[in-house]
């Protein structure tokens, strides 16, 4: 027990050094947030969790999906079984290593027999930009702003009765013209936006009757504070590149009563990456794919 106290307590140093590039905020609110997320992933080790996860993949055993600590030649990596947006065809190994990776092929080698059985197509890990200079596929990045400093719009945005049907075919067509992103780009559940409707956090934006966009949220806490988390920024094919996306972002940012606004926005999505940079946030982490 002392041993895995010690053990978490190396990660959350090594996280705040090497994977979160937070440094201008204070230290013990970033070692609380990186302590949050971590108990986060030790908490898919739930008995019902790992029954739930085997019934869903049906390989191996319960104890197969266990996020175990795993030591390698560089130290110990918190890892474990994962799919990509849940594609039952994408799996992967999920590494939190409590050091600074140097040689990021050997420790792969290291986890490869715990996981073959589920025959993980790649492994992924986080790292702060300014850490990252590993030859590894970005695959996302996490953006943080401070919504007294984000830039505002003031668009008039309505919170709709009726949206899922538009969201869900607008989607359908993105994925028509972008087949790539079917998984990596996808359309949220419905129970996940009606969640944000219900907290007041899902808007449209429409002109003359025609629904030109969508943006929703959740309220969390980041770094200790109230904050929100965009759940989705949505223009609707006719309309993109036409710089809706950074007034309708403005123009939720300027509705909002929190401290932070955080996201993450795929690194193919270069209008949406270029929508966060210009109302004022920046990246601090980015979720990196080992391929095998």
């Amino acid at each position: 027990m002392k041993g895995e106290v010690l053990l978490i307590q190396k990660l959350i140093d090594a996280s705040r050094k090497n994977i979160y590039q937070l440094d201008e905020y204070p230290i013990r609110d970033v070692e609380a947030q990186i302590q949050m997320e971590l108990q986060e992933i030790l908490d898919l080790n739930q008995p019902e969790v790992l029954k739930d996860r085997l019934s869903y993949i049906g390989i191996g055993e319960e104890s197969g999906y266990v996020n175990k600590w795993l030591k390698t030649n560089e130290g110990y990596v918190l890892a474990g079984i994962r799919h990509f947006g849940g594609n039952l065809d994408m799996p992967f190994v999920f590494m939190w290593p409590s050091f600074r990776i140097k040689n990021i092929e050997r420790v792969v080698e290291e986890l490869t027999p715990t996981f073959s059985m589920f025959k993980p197509k790649y492994y992924n890990f986080w790292i702060r930009p300014d850490c990252n200079n590993y030859d590894v596929e970005i695959v996302q990045q996490r953006f943080i702003g401070d919504i007294n400093e984000m830039s505002k719009n003031n668009l008039r945005l309505i919170k709709p009765v009726e949206y899922y049907d538009w969201y869900e075919n607008e989607y359908r067509k993105f994925h028509q013209l972008h087949p790539e992103f079917k998984y990596r780009i996808g359309c949220n559940d419905k129970s996940l936006m009606d969640e944000s409707l219900a907290e007041g956090l899902l808007f449209l934006f429409k002109n003359d009757n025609e629904t030109i966009g969508l943006i929703c949220g959740e309220n969390e806490d980041f770094l200790g504070k109230p904050s929100v988390y965009l759940n989705e920024i949505l223009i609707s094919n006719e309309h993109r590149g036409q710089g809706y996306g950074s007034k309708l972002l403005g123009s939720f940012v300027n509705q909002l009563e929190a401290k932070y606004f955080t996201c993450h926005i795929d690194i193919e999505n270069i209008p949406s990456t270029q929508t966060a940079i210009k109302s004022g946030q920046k990246v601090f982490s980015q979720e990196c794919f080992v391929f095998i």
